[in-house]
């Protein structure tokens, strides 16, 4: 059961969001009359298309079930077409019903892969770039994305429950005929699917325009069924039904009122129309011996999952408004309709000869097969299949990936995998912000963006392009040459300007002495290793310059207690080194910014051997992060020596030291930077109350505690422990990071702080 019930969350999901665009309308009430009495009358089921609504046709479907009403055919858009296959492939109510209950659609409806299901550089990418907004430059112009969601989830879980279906099935076969209505993209026509894959056909019912991406099936594109026929009882009568029972979701939508309105609201309005026209005609076709099953479902909305009991009992008064037409239709079965059975799986065992690709362009088909080498020469198995076209779609090369098992004259079977590359390619573009803010200290915002091109050659060549404007400016340039199996090579340069503020070190609460700007070049060369899907490692050459330029007068003056001064002279900072590197990465965790579970660690090193300067460096840290319902507990620790120059003794800003502490989850009383040095030990544990699971785009909300202990200081000084403890509130957003401070610490310190986007580093 656990293959219909996974179908059930899949389906469920897309009518959700379908629903966002294409609510319901109205419709006009009928009261049938007796049906013909001479023969058992043929019974067509309509479902409409209707989002979480769809409960209501569980409703009809337990009646005639309850009734022993044999069902000749059943005829569905969108949810209605989910619904539909469902039971015309042998899925019970009760089960379709108990999986509705539990299911969270929303996952797999906007595609959304679990961070731990990321390639290495995937997550390294995203952490540099939190928005989930991709963009593309094609042709010379830029270019998005045809739909919020690939669909490629819904499509693979499609494939995988329903292997029993051949891949040119004739619907008219399955338990009950069926019919899937979509529209054809290029002339606006209904196509009602009688044959072919079935998975297909129902992922193009659903294909809401500008929410999934249109599906190509034998060289046509569709869209949403909804647009030419959300309640298909014309083509009912078509396929020549005796008696249509019609289960409509309409009448719920509130009238709009005319008055200010945007693009969106305007162009969803504007699809509202047409659905309510075409559901208009067809509800016009209904006949005296007809049934119309609408029920109430003002103020259930595209995401009612919740509402289901409501929902359901809404409809089975809609039910029961109708039940002498019910009656009289029972009254004229001949025997009751056999139990809903499953169509039978192939028994013979199906072993995978060979891969074959069709439809890449960019993406060399040698790269797809050799990730797909590992099923050749095993028995079929569609969940298997399914994981590995999920890792492929994770790359982020391809819009959509599919597949179908055809039998060479030879009698063997090959996987046949269609790739559909992203349409918005080849060069992709992603954009970030951060905006930092805090009481009496530092106030830093960038914007940047980072251009993708991967596959520039056979060998899977990748370009990437950093550039970032603000409190912070980055120029960088990096290629990436995979070198077969696990191992890669990358050359890069970047070049750094950051605002430095240097604070005074003679006093424990923060003031500002001067301002500083910092400027890094930076080029090396790094071998990297892919350990496992989740840990990788890399060892190369790094050339370093460093510079730190004092804005601000250079001669400070401070009095003391008692009548004295204290006094600075400030002097730029220079060093350069040429040295070795080495980093180790382990990443499981569910999220860059605020994770629920799972951990991270992270360890680098490097050694100067040549240069101006010594060099040493070494760094660790860590996270482990677990939770309980909505109770979220992090651990973590850093540490640090980062030794650049030589300073024994010396009473300068210890800002030009490259270990700081400061802000949110880094002893969150001091501010940015006020706590510097080349050591570092650093612990934190951090409280999250979820308040919220963040809806459709699963963004959370929490409220938390985090307590901290550290210090950075000189290793010509001795390291005092600090302490500090901030209440916080955050959004776990697809922009980055959100959350409001306040902490209170050692010594009086005290801080308030605003982050929004990407988190800020000074060095």
């Amino acid at each position: 059961m656990s293959w219909r019930r996974a179908l059930l969350r899949t389906s469920l999901a897309v009518g959700v969001l379908w629903l966002a665009l294409l609510p319901c309308p109205g419709a006009l009430a009928q009261t049938p009359a007796d049906p013909p009495a001479a023969s058992t009358p043929r019974v067509t089921l309509v479902l409409a298309g209707g989002g979480a609504k769809g409960f209501a046709h569980l409703a009809v479907l337990r009646r005639l079930e309850h009734d022993h009403v044999p069902i000749a055919k059943i005829i569905g858009t969108s949810i209605g077409a989910v619904i539909g296959s469902l039971y015309a492939s042998g899925m019970s109510t009760d089960d379709i019903e108990t999986v509705i209950r539990t299911t969270d659609p929303a996952r797999i409806a906007l595609d959304q892969i679990e961070r731990s299901d990321l390639p290495n550089q995937t997550r390294a990418y995203e952490r540099r770039y939190p928005v989930d907004l991709e963009l593309g430059v094609k042709d010379g112009q830029l270019t998005f994305a045809r739909g919020v969601s690939d669909g490629q989830q819904l499509l693979m879980l499609l494939q995988e429950l329903l292997p029993q279906v051949a891949e040119n099935a004739d619907f008219d076969q399955l338990k009950i005929p069926f019919r899937a209505v979509a529209t054809r993209y290029q002339d606006g026509e209904l196509v009602a699917f009688r044959s072919g894959n079935l998975a297909r056909a129902v992922r193009a019912s659903m294909a809401a325009p500008g929410v999934f991406a249109p599906i190509e099936i034998d060289g046509a594109t569709y869209v949403d069924g909804g647009l030419v026929a959300n309640l298909p009882i014309e083509l009912a009568l078509q396929e020549g039904a005796e008696v249509i029972v019609a289960s409509y979701l309409g009448d719920s939508d509130t009238p709009e009122t005319p008055g200010a309105e945007n693009a969106l609201k305007v162009t969803n309005r504007m699809l509202q129309i047409l659905i309510r026209q075409n559901e208009r005609r067809n509800l016009a076709l209904l006949r005296p011996q007809d049934i119309l099953v609408q029920p109430d479902l003002k103020g259930f909305g595209f995401s009612s999952f919740a509402d289901q009991a409501a929902i359901t009992a809404r409809a089975e008064q809609a039910v029961m408004a109708q039940d002498a037409a019910f009656q009289r239709l029972a009254a004229h079965r001949v025997a009751p309709a056999a139990d809903a059975e499953p169509v039978d799986q192939p028994t013979e065992p199906v072993t995978v000869a060979g891969i074959q690709v069709r439809g890449n362009q960019n993406v060399p088909a040698a790269y797809i097969e050799q990730a797909l080498q590992s099923l050749v020469g095993q028995r079929f198995q569609a969940t298997l299949v399914k994981q590995k076209l999920a890792e492929l779609y994770a790359t982020g090369n391809f819009e959509r990936l599919s597949y179908q098992l055809t039998q060479t004259p030879a009698g063997e079977h090959l996987l046949q995998v269609e790739v559909n590359e992203k349409t918005y390619g080849p060069n992709y573009l992603k954009t970030n912000l951060g905006f930092y803010s805090e009481k009496d200290g530092s106030n830093l915002f960038s914007v940047g963006v980072g251009l993708r091109r991967p596959w520039l050659t056979e060998a899977g060549l990748e370009l990437q392009v950093d550039l970032r404007a603000g409190s912070q400016n980055e120029v960088s340039a990096s290629l990436l040459q995979p070198l077969g199996g696990h191992w890669n090579l990358s050359p890069y340069g970047s070049y750094v300007s950051s605002a430095l503020p240097l604070y005074r070190p003679d006093i424990l609460q923060a003031q500002t002495m001067a301002n500083a700007t910092l400027t890094k070049q930076e080029v090396g060369i790094l071998l990297g290793y892919d350990i496992t899907p989740h840990a990788s490692g890399n060892v190369g050459l790094v050339s370093n310059r460093t510079n730190i330029s004092i804005d601000s007068p250079r001669d400070v003056s401070f009095a003391l207690a008692g009548g004295s001064n204290i006094n600075y002279h400030l002097d730029d900072g220079q060093w350069q080194f040429t040295g070795l590197k080495t980093q180790l990465t382990a990443d499981l965790l569910d999220s860059a910014s605020f994770p629920t579970q799972g951990y991270y660690l992270n360890v680098d090193a490097a050694q100067g051997l040549s240069g101006t300067s010594q060099y040493a460096s070494y760094r660790a840290s860590g996270l482990w992060a677990g939770s309980l319902g909505p109770h979220v507990l992090n651990l973590g620790a850093n540490l640090g020596t980062d030794h650049i120059f030589e300073c024994d003794g010396c009473a300068r800003s210890t800002g030009l030291a490259p270990l700081y502490l400061g802000g949110f989850q880094s002893m969150g009383a001091y501010h940015l930077g006020q706590l510097n040095g080349d050591r570092l030990v650093h612990l934190q544990a951090t409280y999250m109350y979820r308040l919220s699971t963040g809806g459709v785009l699963h963004q959370p909300t929490f409220v938390g505690l985090v307590t901290e202990a550290g210090d950075a200081w000189l290793h010509s000084d001795d390291m005092v422990l600090k302490h500090s403890t901030t209440l916080f509130i955050a959004v776990d957003s697809r922009i980055g990071d959100i959350y409001l401070g306040a902490a209170s610490g050692s010594d009086g310190n005290r801080n308030l702080f605003l982050q929004l986007g990407r988190r800020f580093s000074l060095w």
